[in-house]
């Protein structure tokens, strides 16, 4: 007998946005207070499109995607706002809902390939687990869908290779069958969070490009987090970039590469390594850490680190505001690229400010 499906039958409306969410907040409650990973986010995704998330560590990427998706611890935390998923707001079903809207609907590939596999398990069990569970498959049509899926996504021999367990591959080849159990059930929205962590540049290239070519074929919505912007160029429609919990800037990739606006953005575009630059030659770095999500300044969150900052961004906290390009937002007092900007910088730079002698140069 198949298993019992639980799941929200999600409709299939094309004219509207896939994914739209509004105001989100996640935050934890801890001993040491109340920790604002997401502080009021917005976006909207289209069906087909791809989003990318970029920021440093702990600039609330993998929060942001997990609270999209609900997979959050069941205690301490404050979640607000609304997350619409083709219709339905996800931050207000139940549980039960959600693992059926889990695999079919959207799926997610994990940081670390390695660590989402069950080490016990055979790799095979853990691609037809979804298949039976969500399609209703039999075990012999599970088995063979599970094949084609290895091969889809480059896995040799992929009959024998089912009947492996996740310590016979390698990382690469793990992270392609994470990739292979998370594309099993067909989902509307995948969310790929730093898929190429701990693989080496060649991997990680053929890991984008195969992720690329799936939701092309699939029309399927991606959210890419990674923190990398290389990642992102060529690969995302559209790039909301993070930090301290909130998006600084977004807009399509090609307007806000070409103009960007927040000194954040600029800072990270500046840290990126480049194949002109002479060999050995010293990455150019971002100045201080990222303030304490339980302890944030007031103001702007950038502001003691960017080479911009004035006494007004230590004490009132810009909102996203348009620029000149549609769909192209930033939240900055002093803008790259403006009068204003240029000013802010070349004061700071006569008062020997370490952010405005470093990136701002």
């Amino acid at each position: 007998m198949s298993p019992k499906r639980h799941f929200v039958d999600v409709e299939d409306v094309d004219e509207r946005p896939l994914l739209q969410v509004d105001s989100l907040v996640t935050h934890f409650q801890t001993s040491h207070g109340v920790v604002r990973s997401v502080d009021g986010v917005s976006f909207t995704l289209n069906r087909g499109q791809t989003l990318g998330i970029v920021g440093e560590s702990g600039s609330g990427k993998t929060v942001l995607s997990r609270s999209v998706m609900g997979l959050l611890p069941p205690n301490n935390v404050i979640r607000e706002g609304t997350v619409m998923f083709a219709g339905i707001d996800l931050a207000r079903v139940s549980h039960q809902e959600l693992r059926g809207i889990w695999g079919a609907q959207i799926a997610m590939v994990f940081q670390d390939p390695v660590t989402a596999l069950n080490p016990v398990v055979r790799v095979g069990r853990q691609i037809t687990e979804s298949l039976r569970f969500h399609l209703g498959m039999s075990r012999s049509d599970a088995k063979e869908t599970a094949v084609a899926l290895l091969r889809s996504v480059g896995i040799p021999e992929p009959e024998e290779r089912l009947r492996w367990y996740p310590y016979q591959f390698s990382g690469g080849m793990c992270q392609r069958i994470v990739i292979a159990i998370a594309l099993s059930c067909g989902p509307k929205l995948l969310l790929a969070d730093e898929p190429t962590t701990g693989l080496d540049v060649t991997v990680a290239a053929q890991i984008l490009d195969l992720l690329s070519r799936l939701q092309q074929e699939r029309y399927m919505s991606m959210i890419l987090v990674t923190h990398d912007l290389g990642v992102v160029t060529g690969r995302a429609d559209v790039v909301a970039v993070m930090y301290a919990g909130k998006i600084v800037e977004i807009g399509p990739t090609e307007t806000l590469f070409g103009d960007m606006k927040m000194p954040y953005t600029e800072a990270l575009f500046k840290s990126a390594p480049r194949l002109a630059d002479a060999s050995h030659s010293m990455l150019p770095s971002i100045p201080g850490n990222p303030p304490n999500p339980a302890r944030l300044p007031p103001g702007c969150r950038f502001a003691e680190r960017c080479p911009y900052a004035q006494p007004r961004c230590r004490s009132e906290e810009p909102a996203l505001r348009p620029a000149s390009a549609p769909g192209h937002l930033f939240a900055c007092w002093y803008p790259v690229g403006t009068p204003e900007g240029a000013e802010a910088l070349k004061r700071n730079r006569a008062l020997g400010t370490p952010a405005a002698a470093g990136l701002g140069a």
